[in-house]
């Protein structure tokens, strides 16, 4: 199922929760998209990483961020704190947005918004609006 999603795709942006077995299964996620791209003839690259669960408290977050901007570069977006309130608002059918506008993680996911947009913003203006859209309706489907 997930190389059949990639097939579609141009690039993907890859979570990772800050610890140490979600960094082992970046390594999988690694070898899906070069399956892809070598075995399907379908190039899919990697738009970005984002460390999700950060705590800055937590040595593993810091050493798992550091991990993955050593490997990633420029592509390892800012992390997203960890915060109770993202665990809550599915259970009230609410986004991040709705339900805890202007908390640390809701913040933290405008920036990396704010980046995707962006990188659309230089797309020609009929591929933005739709990416606008799109973008817009991804974050309501997984926050």
């Amino acid at each position: 199922m997930n190389q059949n999603a990639l097939v579609l795709a141009d690039s993907v942006l890859v979570p990772v929760a800050c610890d140490y077995l979600s960094l082992v299964g970046v390594r999988q996620v690694l070898k899906t998209v070069k399956n892809v791209n070598s075995l399907l003839h379908h190039p899919v690259q990697i738009w970005g990483v984002l460390p999700t669960f950060f705590d800055s408290r937590a040595k593993i977050c810091n050493e798992a961020v550091a991990t993955l901007k050593d490997h990633f570069g420029d592509k390892c977006l800012p992390p997203i704190r960890a915060a109770i309130k993202v665990k809550e608002a599915p259970s009230v059918g609410q986004t991040i947005y709705e339900y805890a506008t202007g908390s640390n993680a809701a913040d933290d996911y405008n920036v990396i918004v704010d980046r995707i947009i962006g990188n659309a913003a230089s797309t020609p203006a009929t591929d933005a609006s739709r990416d606008h859209q799109q973008v817009g309706q991804s974050v309501r489907a997984t926050a």
